[in-house]
């Protein structure tokens, strides 16, 4: 676990996708289906939704920069923001997708209460789909 990553370990390639999937939906499914996260959906600020979707992103880029390319960006900087970015959508897409089938997407009264909904859900998802992906070395 200590060797370096070659160059094209760093590409973001169809299994690492389905990783960040199996990962995201590790914790969207629980935590989805709780009615705290509906409430709190509905009384927490926008802002503060935003500010744990800055965290999710800031997690996501700490440890994709230290797992994949072990503290060095130089002529990387591309792959690295394409990951960081597959990985946050991916989830969010994911987390969106739970909630819809237990219908609790849809159902929220405003777009913003639906979008609450899934970064909330997206805040700890994005964490188990970020340690999934990173758990595995071609």
């Amino acid at each position: 676990m200590s060797e370096p990553l070659l160059p094209d370990n760093r590409k973001l390639i169809w299994r690492d996708i389905t990783e960040i999937m199996v990962g995201s939906c590790l914790l969207a499914f629980p935590v989805s289906v709780t009615e705290e996260v509906w409430t709190l959906s509905e009384t927490l600020p926008f802002s503060r939704a935003l500010y744990l979707l800055l965290w999710s992103v800031i997690f996501i880029a700490l440890f994709t920069y230290h797992r994949y390319f072990n503290g060095c960006l130089k002529g990387h900087v591309g792959r690295f923001v394409i990951r960081v970015c597959a990985v946050y959508f991916i989830t969010l897409i994911c987390c969106a997708t739970i909630l819809l089938a237990v219908n609790q997407l849809m159902t929220a009264e405003t777009t913003s209460i639906a979008i609450k909904r899934v970064i909330i859900v997206s805040f700890p998802a994005s964490f188990a789909a970020t340690v999934v992906d990173g758990m595995s070395k071609d």
